[in-house]
Order: C-alpha cells, then sequence, then structure tokens
C-alpha cells in the first residue's frame, strides 16, 4: 500500500541529538492522520551515527534506514532516500530540527489539500539564533543573489524542511545534479522553471546549541557562488549570449525596432491560422507575443517552452503558463497545435527530428513560421555581422545560419507540408504540417 507520506531524511554527524529528534518527530507523525513512513540515509557519518540508525529504528516498522559508504551530501542523501520511499507526498526536513517537526502537518496539508507541488518553509528568525550577525548578513546576501540571478519568486530557497508532490516533482528532484549544500537552491529553480507551484509556509528557525555545526563558512560559500554560477548556464540564465535574450524588454524592444510592424504581423498571422478554442504548445515561445497579443483573449489552454530562463520566469511573472525546455532532450506535450515562431533555423542540423517531434504532439497540426528574409544575410557586411551577433541564443549555437525562401520551401515540401504560405515582401514564410492525428487517418483510409 502506498503510504501517504515518506520522509527521506539527510544523517551526516548527527549522533548529539538524532535520538532525541526522532522522538519528536515520530510524537508528530504519528499525532496526524497519515500513513507515513520515515527513510534515514546516513551519508557517511563518522560520529557514531550509523550506528545509532539501528536502535531508533528498532520496533518502529515505519522507520528504515540506508547508508551511504562515501558522503555525497545532503542533495545526495536526499535523492537516494526519495528514489527508495513510496508516499504521494516525499519530503524531508533537517534532522536536527532547528526548524521544528511540528510544521509538517501544515506544509504537507498545501499539497494534500490544496494541489501545491512543492511545499517548503520560509525561515524567521531572531538576531541571536543566527549564530552571528556576519552568518545572517551572508545568508541575506545570497539569498537576494538568487533572486537577483535566478529570478525564482522564492524567499528562501534553502530552508530546511521541503515537500513534492511525488506525481508532479519526482523529475525535478531526482533531474537536479547537485549532490551538496547547493541542490536546495537547483531543485527550487528547476521547480519553478518547469511550471510547479510553490507554497512558502512561514517557519520559526531557532538553532541548536548542543549540536557540532558541520558548515565550513569560507569554503561553503565559495562553493555555493561557483555551484550559483555553473547552475545559471544549465538552466538557460547565463549572460553567454546576444544581451537581448537577457531580458524580455530588451528583446522585443531590438525586433521592434528591426523590424516595424512585421515585427507584429509574424505573430498575428499564425495566431489568424488556430481556431478558437483550440489548445497551442508554443515551442521556443519567447515572450510569448503570440499568446499575449493574441490568443490570451480566446479560449484555449497554452503552454510556453523556452530554453531562456530569463523569458521562462518572466512569463510566469506575467501569469503565463510556461516552462524551461529543450526540444533536443524533451518529448513536446500533446496539444492541437504546436506552433514555433522564427526559431526553426537554430535547429537545422537536426530539423527533421525536431519537426518529427512536434509532428507527433500535435493532434491537428504543426504551424513553423520562419524568417526567409534577414539581416543576418543582408549584402552590406557589417550590417549582417551586427544582426548576427544580436541574435546569438547563447553557447554552442549555429547561430549564423538562415533559411531564404527556397531553402525553407523545399524542407517543407520535403517533409509532407500540407500548405506553405509567403506573401512577396514578407519576413516569414509559414509552413503548415499535418499532426499525428490527421497522419493517423490518413493512413486508415490508405492515401
Amino acid at each position: 500500500m502506498t503510504p501517504d507520506l515518506s520522509l527521506a531524511i539527510p544523517c551526516y554527524n548527527e549522533a548529539e541529538h538524532l535520538e532525541d529528534s526522532v522522538r519528536q518527530l515520530v510524537e508528530v507523525l504519528d499525532g496526524t492522520r497519515y500513513d507515513y513512513e520515515v527513510v534515514f540515509v546516513d551519508d557517511g557519518s563518522t560520529d557514531g551515527t550509523r550506528d545509532l540508525l539501528p536502535r531508533v529504528c528498532a520496533g518502529r516498522p515505519r522507520l528504515r534506514y540506508l547508508l551511504h559508504e562515501q558522503n555525497r551530501g545532503r542533495g545526495g542523501a536526499f535523492k537516494t532516500g526519495f528514489a527508495a520511499a513510496r508516499g504521494r507526498i516525499t519530503g524531508y526536513i533537517d534532522i536536527d530540527l532547528e526548524v521544528h517537526a511540528r510544521y509538517i502537518p501544515a506544509l504537507v496539508a498545501l499539497i494534500d489539500k490544496h494541489g501545491i507541488d512543492v511545499a517548503t518553509g520560509y525561515r524567521h528568525y531572531l538576531l541571536s539564533q543566527t549564530g552571528g550577525l556576519h552568518r545572517e548578513l551572508l545568508s541575506m546576501g545570497y539569498r537576494f543573489l538568487c533572486r537577483l540571478l535566478l529570478g525564482l519568486g522564492v524567499r528562501d530557497s534553502e530552508t530546511g524542511c521541503k515537500f513534492f508532490k511525488r506525481e508532479t516533482a519526482a523529475g525535478v528532484v531526482l533531474g537536479s545534479q547537485s549532490d551538496g549544500w547547493f541542490w536546495d537552491t537547483e531543485v527550487m529553480s528547476r521547480a519553478a522553471l518547469a511550471g510547479l507551484s510553490i507554497e512558502e509556509l512561514p517557519v520559526l528557525f531557532l538553532r541548536r546549541v548542543d549540536k557540532t555545526s558541520t558548515v565550513r563558512l569560507l569554503r561553503d560559500v565559495r562553493g555555493y557562488l561557483v555551484e550559483l554560477y555553473r547552475f545559471r548556464g544549465k538552466v538557460g540564465l547565463s549572460l553567454d549570449r546576444s544581451p537581448i535574450y537577457w531580458s524580455t524588454f530588451l528583446y522585443d524592444l531590438a525586433m521592434r525596432l528591426l523590424y516595424g510592424r512585421a515585427y507584429r504581423e509574424i505573430y498575428a498571422g499564425v495566431a489568424a491560422l488556430i481556431p478558437e478554442g483550440d489548445s497551442v504548445a508554443d515551442v521556443c515561445a519567447g515572450t510569448c507575443r503570440l499568446y499575449l497579443d493574441h490568443l490570451k483573449a480566446r479560449r484555449g489552454d497554452y503552454l510556453a517552452l523556452d530554453y531562456n530562463g530569463h523569458f521562462v520566469m518572466a512569463a510566469r511573472n506575467r501569469g503565463v503558463n510556461a516552462r524551461l525546455f529543450d526540444i533536443t532532450r524533451e518529448e513536446v506535450p500533446t496539444a492541437d497545435w504546436v506552433v514555433m515562431c522564427s526559431s526553426f533555423y537554430h535547429f537545422h542540423r537536426s530539423a527533421p527530428e525536431v519537426l518529427a517531434k512536434m509532428r507527433a504532439a500535435a493532434r491537428k497540426g504543426v504551424i513553423v513560421s520562419e524568417p526567409v528574409k534577414n539581416l543576418s544575410s543582408h549584402s552590406l557586411r557589417p550590417l549582417a555581422a551586427v544582426a548576427r551577433w544580436l541574435t546569438r541564443p547563447g553557447r554552442g549555437s549555429d547561430f549564423a545560419f538562415r533559411f531564404d525562401l527556397d531553402g525553407f520551401r523545399g524542407f517543407a515540401e520535403e517533409h509532407g507540408a500540407e500548405r506553405f504560405v509567403h506573401s512577396p515582401g514578407q519576413r516569414n514564410a509559414v509552413a503548415i504540417f499535418p499532426g499525428a492525428d490527421a497522419s493517423s487517418r490518413r493512413v486508415a483510409a490508405g492515401e
């Protein structure tokens, strides 16, 4: 039988307080209506913690433990426990209980009763409980950097209590790469970028004076900053791209200055092809102009998919259903129409495979609106060079390639486009391909 709640609790040198903390934890959990389990994961402790775990689990069938032979870090230990746990809601709490177990029922209820995907604490504490003014200033500084550089909308990503709806958040938890302390920041970032709902509950932080801290301030601060820098590049938040990709404002401003009315006409033309009420998956959605200017007023589900984390978080902050997405690695979510505007050239080396993914996800059809008249191909070389630099989307991209009209028309015809639309002088041409349902009907009809 699947438990309502699983706790996967990392343990590293917790012998000083382990038995007392487990007693308090079990007392709180026994007072709830939830069927629960607790999985302790010893992360290579050297102080006798792993010798105590059999004792604290003895006679308690809901408690069990796993052992890491080598220390991996809090994130690695939690992921081990998460993978071994079975609860439909799975989370952890620091076993020192500096954030007390009494908050567990309220955090779990946010998921169980209100449908939240991730529930976490937002710490409140007195200065006397921080371990000194310097630690408080460093903690505040790190939170500020996270808000500035990641734009999460989460006030306290490092709180030592987090709970996840397994059905929606398992991929984010197990797909996170950090094993150390930075895991907390990474998993909250990935949850936000994946479009999961996150709720923070105020919790009181009370530092224990009877424990030896495993934090090494200068080493850990340096490690956090290095991992923060590296992580930004992994989720499309780095600045190794043209400045117009750093914010939606800069991108829209640049496009309007460069192309004037033609920029709006691109999205208006695509919107005109989508019937009222149909659902849309917008791949490489960018600043979501298709939705904000045209589809928002209609009935129909819309999902923006983009690899630029700046754009994804800006869209979510405007109430758009958006998530981080890499079409070269992920499957496109199913929708009536799968759309890509002005980005297909990024994938020209794997264009047939990308198109096949889009068609497999589209019930009715795929719409690709692609530039065939480009400043990047202008005969005036300095202008072309500037245009290519402005449209460089990031490290590793082949940003110099562009389709011309004949090249895009040839690709469309070769891969079964039902319609190809282009008027003389227009910047973009539009190819409409049949979706999976239409293709299946044709096969059934023997066409």
